[in-house]
């Protein structure tokens, strides 16, 4: 077992760096996956995911030690938890597209492109939030929390448009179903994402 005392907790700021691009890779994969409807994109995710998961859950513990000593690493314990959370709701993206490509479950056109331009939004305040585990930058701060604000509104503009086409019969039940789950699932990515930066931009 690793012991979190003999640990530089400073050498630790860039596996979480890493890991927070690295969430990046993986959304845009899914993103192919669900565009092209193939699983092949996004195969290797889930078994990565678990391994994350494990990692994050060994770097809280070394901060939280880390913290009790240095005042400059308390941020980082809001920081490990928000990114778990981003990794759990990646996890229920992933199993939401999966199950759309297994089940050849159709989207309307309207439907893939806003989902796609969701995904891709979120990957560009993915970016800025993993740069600022490393440099803590309010700049940054700011166009993460407008750019999360941007897609809350288009998130909620969109599950309207949704229930019109569900109404008109453009989009069945089913497909309604997971539509609304990857919309909730990137509203919180982007969430946590932009409580993220808030606590590494004060």
């Amino acid at each position: 077992m690793r012991s979190p005392a003999k640990t530089d907790i400073k050498n630790k700021l860039t596996p979480l760096h890493e890991i927070t691009n690295d969430s990046i890779e993986f959304m845009l994969d899914m993103r192919t996956a669900f565009i092209y409807n193939k699983l092949g994109p996004m195969e290797r995710f889930k078994l990565m995911a678990e391994e994350y998961e494990k990692e994050i859950g060994y770097l809280s513990m070394i901060i939280r030690e880390a913290a009790s000593s240095s005042e400059g690493m308390r941020p980082y314990i809001k920081v490990t938890a928000h990114l778990m959370n981003i990794w759990r709701n990646l996890i229920n993206l992933h199993d939401l597209i999966d199950k759309k490509i297994r089940e050849n479950i159709l989207f309307s056109d309207k439907g893939v492109n806003e989902t796609t331009y969701l995904i891709q939004r979120l990957a560009e305040i993915l970016r800025p939030a993993a740069d600022m585990v490393l440099a803590r930058n309010t700049f940054l701060k700011r166009y993460i929390e407008e750019s999360q604000a941007d897609i809350e509104k288009n998130a909620a503009e969109y599950a309207t448009f949704h229930e019109t086409r569900l109404i008109t019969g453009e989009c069945s039940p089913v497909a309604s179903s997971l539509y609304l789950g990857m919309l909730e699932a990137i509203k919180n990515i982007a969430w946590n994402t932009k409580e993220m930066a808030a606590v590494l931009g004060k």
